[in-house]
């Protein structure tokens, strides 16, 4: 059956470009089983560098002149998975939206370098979930489970370009992360986890040669900032080495700080290190207390050294939005429409209602996830409200992707473009708002994936 598929992709292909056939040219293109979306999008550096359309038979074509060789990513939705292209290669790609990367199939000039890359991907995954029971080894044993992955996944890539041609630097470059790079991510995690299973007080005494693998490691590689093995290990390094000042100063107990000055140290290329910033920026406020806030110290060292101006906005758009629904206030009465096109007010919806009020937008949340969290908190807290609103009033999710309809429909509602909930929402980041049957807010802040959520649940229901 893979063979067949990719048989008629290739058919399908070069029958749509049979008058444009020329190796200066490159393509790419594929079919998307199972559309959430009617485009897929290709992106080089976490960049969108074009927007393909989807045709009636949910295929999508592209042709380009003068390609740039390199690591690209296509996303469709929120899923996203990685493609390396080079000049002429003519790439297509399958895939089931139901199933996202285990269904990938690639066809065509190029496919098989793309092919080895995601059966890696997914090797990688199973083999790495394996790991972490090992991290209670002492040093040796672990550097041993280490250096035999090393050698099968090398060995794997030998027997892939024993009869291969012309594979090309990046290519090898390319492999030389997916293969030892996650591996190299397991070393920095050691020393907390060995910690952990040992419950020990202090991290353990590591040996110098530990590490020698970072003499190799160039933590600012601008051709792979996207790529998931390596932005992986650069935050993981810099984790260690946060932790590992925290051991050793006791006035450097803040992870979050220590990590913070960590990446202004180390990371000089600005689009990454800016993103790393914004990144855990906003991890901070989430896990901060059971109402998200965040820490002067924190913005500070972000607003100093952060030179994204989206990001500082979307940053301070967060903290503002955070201070905008207090604790123990009554809520602000706000307009919604209801998905039968009735526009009412959120009081008269929850009133006498324990209720959780979450917003959400398919920019940063999957419909899918969405709909199996709140499912599944609704069977649990029987007595609790859940009122879904779609932050944007223009949203095609709000009206035509089936996941939606898997949650009641009658809980589901949308903001209106004037409604007053718009002015704590400037960041277009998730949140929830927990409100007592009384109508008064008991969390301003909070969102559906927080560590605290049960506990806060716990406590509404007792109102």
């Amino acid at each position: 059956m893979k063979y067949l598929i990719s048989s008629i992709l290739t058919l399908f292909l070069f029958s749509c470009n049979s008058t444009k056939r020329n190796n200066s040219l490159t393509y790419f293109g594929g079919q998307v089983v199972n559309p959430r979306t009617n485009f897929v999008l290709l992106l080089k550096n976490d960049k969108v560098i074009d927007t393909l359309p989807l045709k009636p038979d949910n295929r999508f074509i592209a042709e380009y002149k003068n390609f740039e060789e390199g690591l690209y990513t296509f996303k469709h939705a929120n899923e996203f998975q990685y493609v390396y292209i080079e000049p002429s290669d003519s790439i297509l790609v399958r895939l089931n939206t139901w199933d996202f990367d285990e269904s990938i199939v690639y066809s065509g000039r190029g496919s098989s370098k793309n092919e080895f890359l995601i059966n890696l991907f997914l090797q990688n995954e199973k083999e790495e979930a394996k790991m972490f029971r090992y991290f209670y080894l002492n040093e040796a044993d672990f550097q041993f489970k280490i250096d035999s992955l090393a050698k099968k996944r090398q060995a794997i890539y030998n027997e892939f370009s024993k009869n291969r041609e012309n594979i090309t630097t990046g290519f090898q470059k390319l492999t030389n992360t997916a293969i030892h790079y996650p591996l190299y991510r397991l070393k920095e995690l050691y020393p907390l986890y060995y910690k952990r299973a040992h419950r020990l007080k202090n991290f353990p005494d590591i040996s110098s040669d530990f590490y020698n693998y970072r003499k190799q490691v160039n933590l600012n590689e601008a051709n792979f900032l996207s790529f998931y093995p390596y932005r992986n290990y650069v935050i993981n390094y810099l984790f260690n080495l946060s932790y590992q000042q925290k051991e050793k100063d006791s006035t450097k107990s803040d992870i979050t700080i220590n990590l913070l000055n960590a990446i202004v140290e180390n990371v000089k290329l600005e689009d990454f290190k800016n993103a790393l910033l914004k990144s855990i920026v906003i991890e901070d406020f989430l896990k901060s207390e059971s109402t998200c806030s965040i820490n002067k110290e924190t913005l500070n060292i972000f607003l100093d050294n952060c030179t994204d101006e989206t990001y500082l906005t979307q940053v301070k758009n967060l903290v503002n939005d955070s201070k905008y629904v207090l604790n123990e206030e009554p809520l602000q009465d706000f307009e919604i429409e209801s998905y039968n096109n009735s526009i009412l007010n959120i009081k008269k919806v929850i009133k006498n209602n324990n209720t959780v009020i979450y917003f959400w937008s398919a920019e940063h949340m999957s419909l899918e996830y969405l709909t199996k969290r709140i499912n599944y908190l609704v069977k649990k807290h029987p007595k609790i409200l859940f009122v879904g609103i779609n932050m944007q009033p223009n949203s095609r999710a709000f009206t035509s992707d089936p996941d939606l309809n898997l949650l009641d429909l009658n809980n589901q509602f949308k903001l209106t473009k004037n409604s007053y909930a718009h002015n704590y929402l400037t960041s277009s980041y998730p949140r929830t708002i927990m409100v007592n049957n009384k109508g008064i807010v008991t969390n301003g802040f909070t969102y559906l994936d927080s560590q605290k959520f049960n506990s806060e649940l716990n406590k509404l229901e007792k109102n």
